[in-house]
């Protein structure tokens, strides 16, 4: 017998197939629990699982988030401009590499997939000072998020 030792670092990043377990799993949510439990839910992950970024985004400000997007964009292959000026994060979003991998495939597709990005990005934001807005139309993989910080924040 042969033992293969292998860390995650080992392999080529990739979890595009996470996206279309997440539409199942919103589906679900939404079904049985209600939207707004669903949105909870989503807000908790924010707050639990990206609490690294949130710690350095409150230290270093909109840098941090500019950095992490540039990051999630380039491995996923999505296509994004980014515009840091002015105190405000702007990313026009032309190519979403979530939505573009679940059509690939022919995934299940949720209307209320995008709700994943506005929840998970308000926990972040507001557990670091900040404020976003994400406007989006369900399907095409377009949007506009905004990142600015809250006026009476420290």
């Amino acid at each position: 017998m042969r033992i293969l030792e292998r860390k995650a670092s080992d392999n080529q990043y990739l979890h595009k197939d996470f996206h279309g377990a997440l539409c199942y799993a919103i589906k679900y949510l939404d079904e049985t629990y209600g939207q707004e439990a669903t949105s909870q839910y989503l807000q908790q992950v924010g707050r639990e699982n990206f609490k690294p970024l949130i710690d350095e985004l409150k230290q270093k400000g909109l840098i941090v988030l500019e950095r992490h997007f540039k990051s999630i964009f380039g491995l996923e292959s999505g296509e994004a401009k980014f515009k840091l000026e002015n105190d405000q994060l702007t990313i026009e979003v032309s190519k979403c590499p979530a939505i573009a991998h679940l059509r690939s495939n022919g995934q299940l597709f949720t209307d209320r997939y995008c709700q994943t990005t506005v929840n998970i990005n308000q926990a972040i934001c507001d557990s670091a000072g900040y404020e976003c807005s994400c406007d989006y139309i369900a399907g095409p993989g377009k949007c506009v998020q905004k990142f600015w910080k809250k006026e009476n924040a420290k």
